[in-house]
């Protein structure tokens, strides 16, 4: 994974965060508004907001469909449908099994591909909840994923993407090791049988969807996207509405119910008995004596949560027990300082329901310090009726009020960025600013949208001010483009020189989009307790803090924060050093304590270090016995110098190796040896929007050849087809022998679709001069000369605005996109990148892939336990618990790119996109590692910058490079020994 850092992710999200968020009162309680009345009615917002104005303006969006069918009754019927009675399976085996873990009965297996149907009979029209009853199998440990379709067809979008979650607990209680230390809990799945509503699976609708059904016989399918799962049943029925707490409170009061007394039960939050992930497992937190258990040196797990617990449909239970009937409070210790500004919203489950309305989105507020937040309405506490005995208290995470305004703000984005592409193709993406170009006239909706825009979001930002109880910095990105698509309303003509800034405004409705998409949140412990009884004091007293403040400033003198050691003690132990953040530090130590340490006896201490640290510290003979995350022409570079080991004579090798695709060992061998394990691998893959080939009638393109075709009709309407150009990176203080530039990815590819290779003679020249090399050169060139191609581009921007529909890239980018432009969520894909059509019509799709690795020092002196540590690193179980547990924190944008083939698989890649990816990995190549071919890369680039720019014969000029890099092989192999 590329060197990112927790809170490198999070201090841009909170610069964004800080232009567009503001504090909300800590008091505030989300009155957890209805979909259907969100959609369809009014009555409870302010008269000068247009209901009708917010929510997605998506035609085959949920907003919409609500709307359609606003006047359908919804029926007091219930509709049962046992899982065995299905009437089409495509592409699946639906075995049907019986008393299945547990539950007496029939169920029926759906598998992780294919479809399965069944049809019933509905006796009255209307809109009814579809609940279905479901078992988790044993598959990858991922969510299951679904597509809902009624007669065939997904009645709107939202139904083509349900998720249907597994139950995870911990494996044991807390134990403490020799030193006293808290040992970490490996999470568990906790298999049961499960009633889940179809709904919302990123939070965007705070209530389960509602399907409209006309009388008559009709069919539900479910199209499997990811995982397998038994099937009970599928329900039709109305999910029941809590009512709300003043109408809970009176019939408490004529219920006779009376106040509990001298009751005070306290739970911590590290003991959650069940939840939705295996992330969410207690956590350390030392930044204050008041949390539970405290320790000023020793680890105590005494929190849960954080940014693991961020995702709207997250959840975590709590066992309480009440020792008589009655009237309780509920109290919560928590902090959310990890984004400023920000609410984080919890709906509250007692014994599986909802109290009352209010409980539906509960709002903690940002705090930097530890708060209590006694449940209530700002004024005095809610009162919850709880029987004697054991009780069930659940908290869910949800988006809360700020749902209705993401989906409005999505729909608002792509409405923009729509006009912002027809504006560019009359005037390109960089137009004369003296020109006046009539685009009033030649776009005539353009003035009707922005006016439309201006309307939507001054709604958005009422809504926010009356939320907030003011004007705030929340509004000000909102409130920035009201003005500019005001300016550009009454004056079209000065519309093209404002169109940079008109996309960067555009832009930071995105950003808005991601600062209130999660919802992170810390809890010490919750509080149940009689009326009688104050909650207890959060805030540490005076003579504690400085204790503690002044024990962690002394304390600090003496550690190492980038060193994690191992509190293990005796012979066996190694140290790694890995050049990723201090955040992936603390996952993979964990990881250790957790399995290896305990099931070899190795222990291990950890550093965070630059890479270029890692030479002097070889050449010193101080360096590590392990070491992770290098770039991939570094294993070799150390070989050459006889720095690392040669990791094929170790015993397992040949067993290990076979995780990896054959690829990603190629950069790690040389004369006969592998000097390196794959950490990591990426290749490209090509990137469309759908929704912009289907305007412009364009197919996606198979071959080079429909490449060729496609550009000049991309370009007739000033749109781009993009390439990746990659840049030069200094690693060193020398650029001249320590910059790396790998070999470009769309020459890379063209060559070896082509069959050419990039060194010949053994690896002991360059390749780059031979007649296949040289044409892929031409071809290459000629995209930039020929079809005058941007030479820098920004690819993600870029494909979010429609300026580049169309785009080769590294796979990676999938990520990325999901989390910056989750408006064009269903508008885009990825597949296989073109390649070269052959004579049986077969067509080849080779491209380069790169990575990263992991070493073990010739130094060392634990050699037997580096190795160990090295299989067990790189082993399948322990990359995808690392990989969930890096998303759990950076979010999807921080998904690991593993070169472990199996561990790929327990990624949450939806199925239809793993099946493309492991398509295209199948084509990968690696690119060999050689003495000198630091020079390969550069000047590869330097002869592609003289054709380019200066205009040079591509021939000549790759020829008169290709002379340099030979040279500085013949150099490179002479310096070292080696034949010539």
């Amino acid at each position: 994974m590329a060197n990112v850092n927790k809170y490198g992710i999070v201090k841009v999200v909170l610069l964004v965060t800080l232009s567009a968020v503001c504090i909300l009162p800590q008091s505030f309680q989300s009155k957890g508004m209805s979909t259907v009345k969100a959609a369809s009615n009014a009555a409870d917002t302010s008269e000068t907001i247009s209901e009708q104005m917010l929510g997605s303006k998506s035609e085959n969006g949920y907003d919409q469909y609500l709307v359609k069918h606003q006047n359908a009754p919804r029926p007091d019927q219930e509709i049962i449908i046992p899982g065995d009675t299905f009437s089409k399976v495509v592409d699946m085996k639906a075995n049907v099994v019986n008393d299945m873990a547990g539950l007496a009965g029939n169920a029926v297996e759906s598998d992780e591909t294919g479809s399965i149907s069944w049809e019933f009979d509905v006796t009255n029209e209307g809109l009814y909840n579809i609940a279905i009853n479901f078992h988790p199998m044993e598959g990858k440990g991922a969510d299951i994923d679904r597509e809902l379709l009624v007669d065939g067809e997904a009645p709107f979008a939202e139904s083509r993407n349900l998720v249907f979650g597994r139950v995870w607990t911990s494996k044991a209680e807390i134990a403490r090791d020799k030193r006293g230390n808290d040992t970490h809990v490996q999470q568990v799945e906790l298999p049961m049988w499960q009633e889940t509503y179809a709904q919302s699976a990123d939070g965007r609708h705070n209530e389960p969807y509602l399907y409209y059904f006309s009388q008559g016989k009709h069919s539900i399918t479910l199209v499997s996207a990811k995982e397998k799962m038994l099937i009970r049943s599928i329900k039709l029925n109305q999910v029941e509405q809590a009512k709300g707490y003043e109408a809970v409170a009176a019939e408490y009061e004529s219920n006779g119910y009376k106040d509990a007394s001298d009751v005070m039960i306290k739970v911590q939050g590290e003991l959650a008995s069940l939840k939705s992930s295996q992330v969410l497992y207690p956590m350390m937190d030392r930044s204050s004596p008041s949390t539970e258990p405290y320790h000023m040196s020793q680890i105590r797990l005494n929190t849960i949560g954080g940014f693991n617990w961020s995702e709207s449909g997250q959840w975590m239970t709590w066992d309480i027990e009440v020792p008589e009937d009655g009237l309780y409070h509920i109290g919560i210790k928590y902090k959310q300082s990890f984004q400023r500004g920000m609410i984080s919203y919890r709906k509250m489950y007692i014994d599986g329901k909802l109290p009352f309305q209010e409980a539906d989105g509960i709002a903690f507020g940002f705090s930097t310090n530890w708060e209590m937040n006694e449940l209530g309405d700002g004024k005095s506490p809610y009162q919850y009726y709880l029987t004697k005995g054991k009780h069930e208290i659940k908290l869910e995470v949800t988006l809360g009020e700020m749902a209705l305004l993401l989906r409005t703000v999505e729909s608002s984005v792509l409405d923009l960025n729509y006009i912002f592409r027809r504006i560019i193709m009359v005037t390109g993406t960089v137009p004369d600013e003296y020109r006046d170009y009539q685009l009033d006239k030649k776009i005539p909706e353009m003035i009707e949208v922005f006016t439309k825009q201006i309307e939507v979001l001054k709604s958005i930002v009422e809504r926010v001010e009356k939320i907030s109880g003011g004007s705030s910095d929340r509004t000000a990105s909102l409130n920035r483009l009201i003005f500019q698509l005001q300016d550009m309303v009454d004056a079209p003509e000065t519309i093209a020189r404002r169109l940079e800034t008109f996309k960067s405004n555009t832009s930071s409705l995105g950003d808005w989009i991601y600062s209130i998409n999660y919802m992170p949140l810390s809890i010490d412990y919750l509080v149940i307790a009689s009326p009688d009884k104050k909650m207890p004091a959060v805030k540490a007293k005076f003579f504690k803090r400085m204790k503690h403040q002044v024990g962690t400033f002394m304390l600090s003198f003496f550690t190492d924060y980038n060193l994690l050691s191992s509190t293990e003690k005796g012979s066996k132990k190694i140290t790694v050093w890995m050049t990723q953040g201090i955040d992936q530090a603390k996952i993979a130590k964990r990881l250790i304590d957790e399995s290896f340490t305990p099931e070899t006896g190795v222990a291990v201490d950890i550093k965070v270090v630059s890479e270029g640290v890692l030479m002097q510290a070889m050449l010193a003979g101080r360096g590590p016995d392990v070491s992770f995350a290098l770039p991939e022409d570094k294993p070799v570079n150390y070989a050459l110098r006889n720095a690392v080991e040669d990791l094929s004579k170790y015993p397992g090798f040949d067993k290990v190796k076979q995780r990896f695709h054959e690829s990603a060992l190629v950069p790690y061998e040389f004369n006969k040896g592998t000097f390196a394990l794959p950490i990591e691998q990426q290749f490209p893959v090509l990137f469309y929007r759908k929704d912009i080939l289907e305007e412009m009638n364009l197919e996606v393109p198979q071959t080079w050849e429909d490449v060729f075709e496609i550009i000049p009709e991309l370009q007739k309407q000033n749109l781009l087809f993009g390439f990746p150009i990659q840049v030069l990176v200094k690693t060193g203080a020398n650029v001249q022998d320590n910059a790396t530039l790998p070999v470009n990815f769309t020459f890379g590819t063209m060559l070896f679709q082509n069959g050419g290779e990039i060194y010949r003679k053994g690896d002991k020249a360059s390749a780059l001069d031979t007649e296949v090399s040289v044409k892929s050169f031409i071809d290459w060139t000629e995209l930039y000369t020929t079809y005058k191609l941007p030479l820098t581009t920004d690819f993600v921007n870029r494909f979010r605005s429609g300026e580049m529909p169309i785009a080769i890239a590294d796979y990676t980018r999938f990520n990325l996109i999901n989390v910056v432009a989750p408006e064009l969520k269903g508008l885009w894909n990825f597949t296989l990148v073109p390649g070269l059509e052959q004579a049986d019509g077969t067509i080849h799709r080779e491209v380069p892939a790169t990575g990263t690795a992991a070493i073990m020092l010739k130094d060392s002196k634990h050699k037997e336990e580096a190795w160990s540590f090295l299989d067990w690193w790189t082993s399948t179980d322990v990359q995808a618990k690392y990989s969930l547990e890096i998303e759990a924190i950076f979010g999807p944008a921080g998904r690991t790119s593993t070169a472990n083939l199996e561990a790929v698989a327990r990624i949450p890649w939806q199925v239809k996109d793993y099946n493309v990816l492991m398509e295209q990995w199948k084509w990968a190549k690696g690119l060999p590692e050689v003495a000198g071919g630091y020079f390969t890369g550069r000047h590869l680039d330097n002869a592609f910058r003289s054709v380019v720019i200066s205009n040079e014969d591509p021939r000549e000029a790759i020829d008169h490079y290709t002379k340099f890099i030979n040279e500085e092989i013949v150099k490179k192999r002479k310096e070292f020994g080696l034949p010539n």
